[in-house]
């Protein structure tokens, strides 16, 4: 089993705000519903329920990206909202809890324009396509016989030795896993002292599928060579 030269692996470390596009498709939604309806008093309650939305969203989604859920975190969160909620169930014996949130909830009114909404989306979509065009100047190429950074518009290129390549994956966001199947990915090559750390790698289990594929077949054919040299040396 070899493989070509030519065969190589793109890796690319992609900033956190690609996981703000829940709040970009939100506010998208919210802008074409608000432009589809009557602009009139009689729709405020849409406007206000549209709102909540795209409010509840950008808090959660803000929160993804501001801290690191681990699974021991994420796992602490749940329980803790599962508490809450029984408390509140417990309470709700002597007390209307319950009628007494909604009727707060109802007397919000968080209201955006149509403008709003499709302002921000266009940003997002701006943000996101120059996000893109930057990612296609810095990645990491993993090929049999070297590892090469390349990096800005002239391309300037770093390059470490594949051989004896070593690599783990690391899913330490729970979040960031569920929102674009991102994760970390880290190779240590054997001449280099500073592991390699590439940060939300997109769909990182596909990733390291591939490293694994290409690391062992440069593993049978560094055995076959050596089996090789071995043979000749052997009938000589």
């Amino acid at each position: 089993m070899k493989k070509s030269s030519s065969d190589s692996i793109v890796i690319r470390s992609w900033p956190k705000v690609m996981f703000l596009y829940p709040v970009m498709f939100t506010t998208l939604i919210c802008g074409a519903v608000q432009w589809v309806a009557d602009p009139g008093p009689e729709n405020q309650g849409l406007r206000d329920t549209a709102g909540l939305i795209f409010f509840g969203v950008l808090c959660l989604n803000l929160m993804v990206i501001s801290f690191e859920f681990s699974r021991f975190r994420t796992m602490s969160v749940v329980f803790f909202l599962f508490g809450v909620f029984f408390f509140l169930l417990y309470l709700s014996r002597d007390h209307d809890i319950f009628p007494a949130l909604q009727e707060i909830l109802s007397e919000l009114s968080i209201s955006m324009s149509t403008s709003f909404y499709f302002c921000l989306g266009i940003y997002f979509l701006i943000v996101f396509g120059v996000v893109y065009i930057t990612t296609r100047f810095d990645y990491w190429e993993i090929k049999s016989n070297e590892i090469l950074h390349k990096e800005g518009f002239l391309g300037d290129v770093r390059r470490f030795p594949s051989p004896n390549l070593r690599m783990s994956k690391e899913i330490s966001d729970v979040f960031e896993f569920v929102l674009m199947g991102a994760g970390r990915i880290v190779l240590s090559p054997a001449s280099e002292k500073q592991a390699i750390v590439l940060n939300h790698v997109l769909r990182v289990n596909a990733a390291e599928k591939k490293i694994q594929d290409l690391l062992s077949s440069l593993s049978v054919e560094l055995q076959t060579e050596d089996d090789d040299q071995v043979v000749h040396g052997i009938g000589g």
